[in-house]
C-alpha cells in the first residue's frame, strides 16, 4: 500500500488483505467495482470493459465495474465458474459520513456455500466436501449448506475419484501438504473440482474435535458414534464447520446431525 494512494484505494487494500482469494466487488455509489488483478480477471471472465481509476499521485489502477442492481447475476456467473466472490458494501449513509464512507464485506459466496436459488439444482445436492488423508485411505465429509445435510465416511484411495464422481462436489477443502505432496493421488482425483487449500493446522484433530463440540454444544464426541479409527472423519467434519463459520457466520443454525456412513450402516449424531 503506497502512501500516495487515495483514501478509497487504501480502504480497498485493507479489505482485500482479508479476502485475497476472492474477487472483491467494492461498492462505489451505484456500482460495484473491481480493482487491480480482480478487475483484470473479472473483465476477462465476464466480458467487462477494463478501464482505470485515478489513484492520486500513484499509478493508474485497473478498474472494471457492474451496476449494483445486476450484482446477483454477475456473482452467480462467477460462482458457476468456480470462483469465490466477496461483496463489500457501504455500511453508512454517505451523507452522514465523516470522511470516506465506511465499508465492510457483507457476503462471501463460494461454489460450495452458495444458497442462492439461481446457483442450486433441484436434481442434485450442492456439496461442500472436505478430505483428509489417512495411511491407506481418506476421511471424507460432505455438507450441503442448502439442506443442512452432512455425511462423513472413509474412502479407500482407489475409490476416491469414483466417490467424488458420485458426490459431484461444488467445492473441495483439503490440507496444503496433502495437495502439494507429489506422491498423493488427491491432485488427479480433484482435477476438475474447485479447490480451496487450507493450512494444515485447520485439520488437526484437537482443533476439529473442539469445533464439533462447540457447534453441537457437547463436552465430548464419545456418544456420537465415532470410533477410535474415525479420527479422519472428525477432522474432515470439523474442518467443514470451521470453514462455513468463516464464510457464512449466520448459516449454521439449520445444520443437521452428522451422518456416519459405513458399509451397510448409517449412524446419526444426536
Amino acid at each position: 500500500m503506497g502512501t500516495s494512494d487515495t483514501p478509497l484505494m487504501r480502504q480497498w487494500e485493507e479489505v482485500k488483505a482479508h479476502h485475497r482469494d476472492a474477487l472483491l466487488f467494492f461498492r462505489v455509489g451505484d456500482f460495484y467495482e473491481l480493482f487491480h488483478g480482480d478487475a483484470e480477471e473479472g473483465a476477462k471472465l465476464l466480458g467487462l470493459t477494463l478501464t482505470s481509476r485515478n489513484n492520486g499521485s500513484a499509478a493508474q489502477v485497473p478498474l472494471a465495474g457492474v451496476p449494483a442492481k445486476a450484482i446477483d447475476d454477475y456473482m452467480s456467473r462467477l460462482v458457476r465458474m468456480g470462483r469465490r466472490v466477496a461483496i463489500c458494501d457501504q455500511v453508512e449513509d454517505p451523507s452522514q459520513a465523516k470522511g470516506i464512507v465506511r465499508r465492510e464485506v457483507t457476503e462471501t459466496v463460494t461454489p460450495g456455500t452458495a444458497v442462492h436459488e439461481s446457483l442450486l439444482s433441484e436434481r442434485r445436492n450442492n456439496f461442500l466436501v472436505a478430505v483428509v488423508a489417512e495411511e491407506r485411505s481418506y476421511g471424507v465429509a460432505a455438507l450441503d449448506v442448502s439442506t443442512g445435510e452432512i455425511i462423513v465416511q472413509h474412502v479407500q484411495g482407489q475409490d476416491l475419484e469414483a466417490e467424488f464422481g458420485r458426490l459431484e462436489p461444488s467445492e473441495l477443502l483439503a490440507p496444503r501438504t496433502v495437495i502439494e505432496d507429489p506422491n498423493s493421488g488427491l491432485r488427479s482425483a480433484v482435477a476438475d473440482i474447485p479447490l480451496t487449500i487450507r493450512d494444515d493446522w485447520i485439520f488437526e484433530t484437537d482443533v476439529c474435535s473442539d469445533e464439533l463440540c462447540r457447534f453441537y454444544a457437547v463436552e465430548s464426541l464419545d456418544g456420537f458414534g465415532f470410533q477410535a479409527a474415525d479420527v479422519a472423519l472428525v477432522r474432515a467434519a470439523g474442518s467443514l464447520i470451521q470453514y462455513l463459520k468463516e464464510v457464512r457466520p449466520g448459516g449454521l443454525t439449520h445444520l443437521r446431525p452428522v451422518q456416519i456412513k459405513r458399509p451397510g450402516l448409517v449412524m446419526l449424531l444426536d
